[in-house]
C-alpha cells in the first residue's frame, strides 16, 4: 500500500515537472520569437528611414566604413541598393516568420506595409519598364 502511495507521488511529481518544463519552455519560444519580430521590425525601420532621408543613410554606411566594419566595395553596393525593398522586405518578414503569436511588432508591420506598399508596386513597375525598354538584343564584345 505504501509503495502504491509513493508511486503515485513520483508518478504526479515527474508530471508536474514535465508540464511546468513545457510551460516555460512555450513562453521561452514566445519570447523569442517577439524578440525577433521587434529587431526585424526595427530594421524595416532604419531602412525606411533611409528611403525617406537619403543623407542619414550616406551617413550610416560612411560611418561603417570609417570604422572599417565593411568593406569600399561593400559600401558602394549598400549605397546602391533600394531602401524602400529593403523595409519591405523587413516588415514582410515579421509577418511571415514570426507570427503567431500576433504581436505588437506585427501588427506595426503590417500598418507599415500598408503605408509603403502603393511605393513598393510602384518601384517594381518601374523596373519591369526599364527591362521591357531595354533592348532584347544580346550585348555584343
Amino acid at each position: 500500500m505504501i509503495e502504491d502511495k509513493d508511486k503515485i507521488k513520483n508518478i504526479l511529481t515527474i508530471s508536474a515537472l514535465v508540464i511546468f518544463t513545457l510551460i516555460i519552455a512555450y513562453f521561452m519560444a514566445r519570447y523569442e520569437v517577439i524578440r525577433r519580430a521587434k529587431r526585424e521590425y526595427l530594421e524595416g525601420e532604419k531602412f525606411l528611414s533611409f528611403y525617406k532621408n537619403p543623407e542619414l543613410k550616406k551617413q550610416y554606411y560612411d560611418n561603417k566604413l570609417n570604422k572599417k566594419e565593411i568593406s569600399p566595395e561593400e559600401y558602394e553596393m549598400l549605397m546602391e541598393d533600394n531602401a524602400l525593398k529593403n523595409a519591405y522586405v523587413q516588415y514582410q518578414t515579421v509577418i511571415d516568420l514570426f507570427t503567431p503569436p500576433e504581436s505588437k511588432w506585427v501588427k506595426l508591420s503590417r500598418e507599415r506595409l500598408k503605408e509603403i506598399e502603393p511605393l513598393y508596386n510602384q518601384w517594381v513597375e518601374s523596373l519591369k519598364a526599364e527591362i521591357d525598354k531595354a533592348s532584347k538584343e544580346p550585348i555584343k564584345k
